[in-house]
């Protein structure tokens, strides 16, 4: 029975302090409620005894005070628990106030009622916590004093409202004076407690600080702002300056502890902080007791306690940072280096490949234009074919370069889609009848139109999936299908598909073949040779249009290859003018063209073309003898080499360009470099044209360049 009635007392009791605490409190307002409910818990158990003891005596006036007062001190509680506790507070201060007064009053102060005074004192250090609202309390021990003052002045030492006599006085003052005692003692303690629970949180918050202060991975020195000496440092700044104790480095100046260099920046930093600056960071360099010097990621902020002035500084060891940024410089500076070298090299053999195959090509053409002995078509039909795969292999190298470095440019220029498809299936008829294969082209008729693209890139997609599909398709047919998709006004879409009936492409392998150097298996390579990097180069063409290419197959069963590019429509007047046909160009009698080129081969096989389709040529060796012959002689049309020996292209054409301003002249170059188009037109070029040249591409832009001289 004991038990049950301890544990509803205990019930009572956590239901009363616990009352109005919900989530999202802080623990201070949680304290403070809990505080307050233990208050009016208090004062609610003083009320009930003192009524019961004041209905003994039968006192009914002061039962009749002591029951209103509880029942203010509830309305306190209820303000409190829904979360209103500043009202309930104020009612519970007032409550107490007017009931010291009235009670007094009513027995006068002979009973003793005014010694509840005493406790009260303390209570409203309990409840109102001086650290954090001390103006609170200053404000309600004022206006207790008051109404203790006002009950001492106002209240009859002995009152005959109600029959008191002498003895029961003595027992009311005694039992005042025992319940103010007994509420003063626990209130004391609840203080002392606080206190006690105070003072270990805040020697627990010291112990967690001096723990991150000690434990921070930036030594941390704290200095005295006028003197510049240290007054502490944590356990990092010990190891970084390679000290054994704390007493090595406070007291002395943090001067000490800088490089030389670095000490007159510091007093610079401490200026500009002093002025107005809140902190300041960057880097400095520091030397250990050891003489060893390391640098420091430092921030500097300035603060001040108890009226002192302070400076906090970080320091954060980048050392290692700095080693592995100077490596990475190293390495960039030895890679930048490396990628001028290559791209050096790369031109360079460029240039010195594709001069001996101009002439290897231009004289292959040449010879199978001309007459030549039934049994040596076999061998000229050879060198054609070895040259051709020559220059393909080296521009499958310099392509693949410039795609590696992401500086393939795309031209835009107008081109008539279905003669550019019929041209193209033109070129691999032959080869595709020498290995007994049917090329058959399927041409949307609606693309006959000039659409913008890059002729030559685009082209060089179509090629190398045309002789992919020849090399590995022993019989059946390839099969080259160009449809437009959607189209507009301004724009088109087209879908290319190049199909073949060869040996296919496993599917495991269809990830792979796009890779750079990789085809589907050893034997492949071995068998029908390249270099790997056809597909890999198509793929990053088509992806500079925006593009991607896509891939069908079955091994033994041939395989399609697809893609789809967004071309715009040409709303101008083409700017080449193509007039080739099956066997012969237009001639072009009349025109007067200047070759400047130091190489005789080059010279030889351009002249020859020149001079079959009936231009009158004048040759130049160097670019000194291009400038005296260009003085000398009228010319319609320029050809000049880069790479001349006592004069180079672009200085001869400088000074070609002080007597004529308006000459078209065409780069003959086997160069090829980035942003090269742009580079040659600042140069004063009006176009270029590729070594080795194509005949009919030559024709074309000679015919457009000359056009409005002969209209």
């Amino acid at each position: 029975m004991k038990q049950k009635l301890l544990y509803l007392g205990w019930s009572i009791y956590r239901d009363i302090v616990y009352s109005g605490l919900h989530e999202g409190l802080s623990k201070d307002h949680r304290k403070k409620i809990i505080r307050f409910n233990q208050f009016i818990f208090l004062a609610l158990l003083v009320n009930f005894f003192s009524v019961l003891s004041y209905f003994y005596h039968k006192l009914y006036i002061s039962a009749l005070i002591n029951i209103t007062a509880a029942y203010f001190f509830l309305v306190a509680f209820y303000f409190g628990s829904r979360r209103k506790l500043e009202t309930g507070r104020i009612i519970a201060i007032v409550n107490v106030n007017l009931y010291l007064i009235v009670i007094s009053y009513i027995e006068g102060l002979k009973a003793g009622e005014y010694l509840m005074y005493f406790p009260y004192f303390l209570a409203l250090t309990f409840v109102v916590n001086m650290r954090r609202n001390a103006r609170e309390l200053l404000t309600v021990y004022a206006i207790t004093i008051i109404s203790s003052l006002v009950c001492l002045k106002v209240c009859p030492f002995m009152n005959d409202i109600q029959i008191i006599n002498e003895a029961l006085y003595l027992r009311l003052y005694t039992s005042n004076l025992v319940i103010s005692l007994c509420a003063t003692i626990v209130f004391s303690y609840a203080i002392l407690r606080v206190n006690r629970e105070n003072e270990g949180a805040i020697m627990e918050e010291k112990k967690f600080g001096d723990t991150i202060f000690n434990t921070s991975l930036d030594g941390v020195f704290i200095i005295f702002t006028q003197t510049n000496i240290i007054a502490s440092c944590n356990q990092r700044a010990i190891e970084l300056f390679e000290v054994d104790e704390k007493r090595e480095i406070e007291g002395t100046s943090i001067e000490k502890w800088f490089e030389e260099d670095h000490i007159r920046q510091f007093e610079s930093i401490e200026e500009v902080v002093a002025t107005g600056a809140r902190n300041w960071q960057g880097e400095l360099a520091f030397s250990t007791k050891n003489g060893r010097t390391f640098h420091g990621y430092v921030s500097v902020v300035p603060f001040s306690y108890k009226d002192t002035r302070y400076t906090k500084i970080s320091i954060l060891d980048v050392s290692q940072v700095k080693m592995t940024e100077f490596e990475l410089m190293k390495a960039k500076e030895t890679a930048e280096v490396a990628a001028k070298t290559k791209s050096r090299f790369l031109s360079n053999m460029s240039h010195e490949l594709r001069t001996p195959l101009n002439g290897i090509i231009g004289a292959s053409n040449l010879l199978l234009q001309e007459e030549y002995l039934p049994g040596q078509r076999p061998h000229l039909d050879i060198l054609q074919f070895s040259s051709r795969h020559m220059m393909l292999l080296v521009n499958d190298i310099l392509d693949y370069h410039k795609l590696e470095a992401g500086k393939l440019e795309l031209s835009s220029v107008p081109v008539n889609m279905k003669e550019f498809i019929e041209k193209i299936a033109s070129q691999f008829s032959s080869q595709a009848d020498t290995r007994g294969l049917e090329l058959k082209t399927d041409i949307d008729e609606r693309l006959d139109t000039e659409l913008i693209t890059d002729e030559t890139r685009l082209n060089q997609v179509l090629s190398n999936l045309l002789s992919n599909a020849i090399k590995f398709t022993h019989k059946g047919k390839i099969t080259l299908a160009v449809r437009q998709l959607f189209s507009s006004s301004s724009q088109v879409t087209v879908q290319f598909i190049v199909m073949d009936t060869g040996i296919g492409i496993p599917r495991n392998k269809h990830r792979e073949i796009f890779e750079s150097f990789t085809q589907a298996d050893v034997n492949t390579t071995r068998k029908y040779g390249g270099t790997g990097l056809g597909l890999a180069i198509t793929k990053k063409i088509l992806n500079r249009f925006n593009s991607d290419l896509l891939l069908e197959s079955e091994e033994g069963k041939g395989s399609a290859f697809h893609f789809t590019v967004e071309l715009k429509v040409n709303e101008n007047k083409p700017r080449y003018i193509h007039e080739e046909n099956a066997g012969q160009l237009q001639q072009l009698q009349g025109v007067r063209v200047l070759i400047a080129e130091d190489n005789p081969v080059n010279l030889s096989i351009a002249k020859r073309f020149l001079t079959k389709w009936g231009i009158a040529v004048g040759e130049a060796t160097n670019g000194r003898e291009a400038v005296e012959q260009f003085k000398r002689e009228n010319y319609d049309l320029l050809l000049i080499d880069l790479e001349m020996p006592e004069m180079d292209g672009a200085t001869a054409l400088k000074e070609i360009r002080k007597l004529n301003g308006t000459i078209p002249v065409l780069a003959f170059t086997a160069a090829v470099y980035d942003n090269m188009q742009h580079d040659l037109i600042q140069k004063g070029f009006t176009d270029f044209i590729h070594k080795p040249f194509r005949p009919g591409e030559l024709h074309s832009k000679i015919t457009y360049l000359v056009a409005p001289l002969r209209a």
